[in-house]
Order: C-alpha cells, then sequence, then structure tokens
C-alpha cells in the first residue's frame, strides 16, 4: 500500500528547522521519500493532510518496564496471566501518548511483544532485554521478605513476580553466562544487569557495588559476541567505574556522577539513561512506595539527578530519554510529563531529540539481535520507519506541547493511523 501525506512541517529528529510543505511516501511501512509538495504523486492508496500541524517522529523510551503494572508487593501477588493481560492496557496508552518504540529493560514481556508485532493487539514497537539479571542480594532480588526463599537454579521461588521471569538471579561466571544466553535465547536485543543497589529494593544499599568484574565482564563478553550490548541500572559512582571500565554500553539513571565519571562516559562514548520527571515525582511521594525506607533512598536519587543533569549537559554526554514508570496504569499515564523535565534542563530541541533520535541511536546498538532491523527509528528520512506523530503546535520550540497528550492529535506507526483526534 502506498501512503501520501501531505502538507506536512516535518521535524526530521535530527535538525532544529523544520521542512515546511512536505510531501512524505509511505510503503509498507517504510518512508521511501520526503519531498516537496509539488512533487507528489499522481496514484496513492491513501491520503493524510498534515496541515495545520507539525510532523514528528514517533516517540522512544528508551527506559521502560512495560509489564509492571502495580507496585511490587502487589505484583507478586499476581499470575503471569493476570500480569499479561494488564500490560496490554499499558502498551496500548503508551502507543496512544505518542510512544511508537519502547526499550523494555526488565519484565517478561515475550508473548506481549509478539502479539503487537503480529497485529493482534495495539502498541509499541518493544526492544526487550526480558529477565533483568542480578546477584542475589540485588537490586533485583525482589523477594519481599527476609522469609521468602531463593533457588533459582531449581525452580524454587517464593516469589512468584522473580519465579516468572521478569527479574533472574544469577551467581558466579557460569550462572551469568547461561542466564544472559537465556534472555538471548528468548529474543533479548540487549540486556539488562544490575551494577548497583537500588531505590525501590529494600535489602540493598544505594551505593553497593553489585557484580564482581569477572562476572560483568562475562556477560559483557557474551552480548558482544551477539553484536549487541549490556546496559546497567547504577547509581553510585564507583560501580559506574567498573561498568564503563568493563565494556558496558549505557548506564541507567547514573545519579551520583561526578567530573571523573562523566569524562570517563564521554571518552568511551557511554549513554546515560536518566529520569528526571520519575525522580521527582517519587521524591515528593506522589507514585506509592512500600516502606519509609524506599521513600528515603528515592528522595536521594532525586536530589543527585538534579546535579547529574548539569554534568550531562556541561559535557555533552550521549543521553537517551527514558521514564522507569513502575505501577498502575494512572503511574504510567504521567509519562509525557518526562519531555517537560527534558525542556527544564536542556532546553526544547535537544529534549526532543533525545526522545527521537539520540534514544533511536542507542536502540540501533543492539545489532545483530535488532528486532526492527528493517528500517531507521526515531528519524523521518528515507528508510526510515513510517512511525510519526501529528501534533498541534511546534514541540521543537517549546516541548511543553507534547507533555500533554492531548496535543497529540494522530499517531502513526509502520504507516498505519493508530490515533486520530482531529477535529473534523
Amino acid at each position: 500500500m502506498k501512503i501520501l501525506v501531505k502538507n506536512a512541517s516535518v521535524f526530521d529528529g535530527i535538525n532544529d528547522t523544520l521542512q515546511s510543505d512536505c510531501a512524505l511516501i509511505i510503503e509498507d511501512g517504510i518512508i521511501t521519500s520526503i519531498t516537496d509538495a509539488s512533487s507528489t504523486p499522481a496514484e496513492v492508496d491513501r491520503t493524510i493532510d498534515a496541515h495545520g500541524y507539525t510532523v514528528i517522529p514517533g516517540l522512544i523510551d528508551a527506559h521502560t518496564h512495560i509489564a509492571f503494572s502495580d507496585t511490587f508487593d502487589a505484583m507478586d501477588a499476581m499470575t503471569s496471566e493476570q500480569l499479561a493481560v494488564r500490560s496490554t492496557v499499558i502498551a496500548r496508552q503508551m502507543l496512544e501518548r505518542g510512544f511508537t518504540t519502547v526499550r523494555d529493560v526488565g519484565s517478561n514481556c515475550y508473548g506481549l511483544k509478539q502479539s503487537i508485532d503480529d497485529g493482534f493487539v495495539a502498541g509499541p514497537r518493544i526492544y526487550p532485554s526480558y529477565g533483568a539479571i542480578s546477584q542475589t542480594c540485588g537490586h533485583a532480588d525482589y523477594r519481599q521478605n527476609r522469609a521468602q526463599r531463593s533457588n533459582f537454579a531449581r525452580g524454587v521461588e517464593d516469589s512468584s513476580f522473580m519465579r516468572q521471569g521478569h527479574l533472574v538471579l544469577a551467581d558466579g561466571v557460569p550462572e551469568c553466562l547461561k542466564r544472559t544466553r537465556d534472555q538471548i535465547f528468548m529474543g533479548a536485543s540487549q540486556i539488562k544487569v544490575f551494577g548497583g543497589g537500588g531505590a525501590s529494593s529494600l535489602f540493598d544499599p544505594l551505593e553497593t557495588i553489585q557484580y564482581t568484574r569477572e562476572e560483568l565482564r562475562a556477560i559483557v563478553e557474551t552480548v558482544a559476541n551477539y553484536g549487541s550490548y549490556v546496559c546497567s541500572h547504577i547509581h553510585a559512582g564507583p560501580a559506574m567505574k567498573i561498568a564503563i571500565e568493563e565494556g558496558v554500553r549505557c548506564l541507567e539513571h547514573a545519579t551520583f556522577m561526578d567530573d571523573d565519571i562523566a569524562r570517563q562516559c564521554l571518552d568511551s562514548q557511554v549513554w546515560v539513561v536518566p529520569q528526571y520527571a520519575t525522580a521527582e515525582l517519587i521524591a515528593n511521594r506522589q507514585i506509592p512506595l512500600g516502606s519509609e525506607i524506599l521513600y528515603q533512598k528515592t528522595e536521594r536519587v532525586g536530589k543527585g539527578l538534579l546535579k547529574q543533569a548539569e554534568l550531562v549537559e556541561k559535557y555533552g554526554l550521549k543521553c537517551a530519554f527514558g521514564t522507569d514508570l513502575v505501577g498502575t496504569p494512572e503511574v504510567h499515564a504521567k509519562q509525557n510529563l518526562e519531555l517537560a523535565a527534558r525542556k527544564k534542563y536542556f532546553g526544547s530541541f535537544r529534549g526532543i531529540k533525545q526522545a527521537t533520535s539520540d534514544a533511536g541511536e542507542l536502540l540501533k546498538l543492539s545489532g545483530l539481535l535488532d528486532p526492527y532491523p528493517q528500517g531507521e527509528i526515531g528519524v523521518l528520512r528515507r528508510g526510515a520507519w513510517a512511525d510519526m506523530l501529528l501534533v498541534a503546535g511546534n514541540p521543537v520550540e517549546n516541548l511543553d506541547i507534547l507533555a500533554d497528550p492531548d496535543n497529540i492529535k494522530v499517531v502513526i506507526k509502520g504507516g498505519e493511523i493508530v490515533k486520530d483526534r482531529r477535529s473534523l
């Protein structure tokens, strides 16, 4: 099917000025050309009139947990079927908010991804890590009390949530290799590890260094052999230093960064994916957590990210958009608020670029494990996936426009209109 998008003012995801009066031609879900209006083909199967709107690439959220639809304590009492059904709601709403692609850095979303790719349910493209890998008593050891047992190798888990494969425990080099290869077998596009303590887990302080160099090096080498990369949850500086030295390509959060770590990231071309709006929401206790300990930890993270944003800007670090929202659909609905936070820290142009072409560049580090190799993502040009939004206003000049999903009038994924709220 040949589709024409006409009368388009286009932000291509890369340049800070709009291309005016454009015509985009889409065939088989891919953009085949972008020309001026005078060069439109005589015959097309469908025409979409973009007059009065700004056409931008579909947004990318590079840090999601799409199957996490409640608090960890609540999810631990749910069956895999419950979480799977709930994840379809989360996925559809993400797509309608303008996120045509997400990177899921830890959840067993295999069935959801296949159902979306098969066209059975609506949702974004998913770059999955599947089970995020952690040491015992690490950030992904989400047993909710010290009485719960864990013997993952024998299939013995008191935690239903962990037993379902959203989070995977591995200790020692042989187990790390096995669990890494398990996720690759499932179709992981990148591997997620936990290299340090976390704010939302009960039994690991933020400053802990998790995984030995030998364990981490084995995981990185295994993933590199498949042409992809490792991303690591991490807050503390010493843990970041080890991760960078052992070949981790992307730091999730990277909260307590200092100048030395920032220079290491710059020299090694390591990506960072922070979440400013989510940190502020949690620090202000607007997202429910299970205990006072967790609130205190997350308040520290929120304050640390303010300094980190200055360093990302100061050194021009590779930075992608991510939200890290975990909870009910009402919590996930706050996803677009991160766009306003990016404007506050980086300005509208750099903020929207982080959510489009920059995030797309990060996702394509998946190399041989890329689940969508047929086209580019996060840009509007020939050879890219036809994922685009029609927006009321110009978000390149004012990114606050995208913080309100109601300003996203049309969502197109792979050339198909999945949302149309234009006035008739």
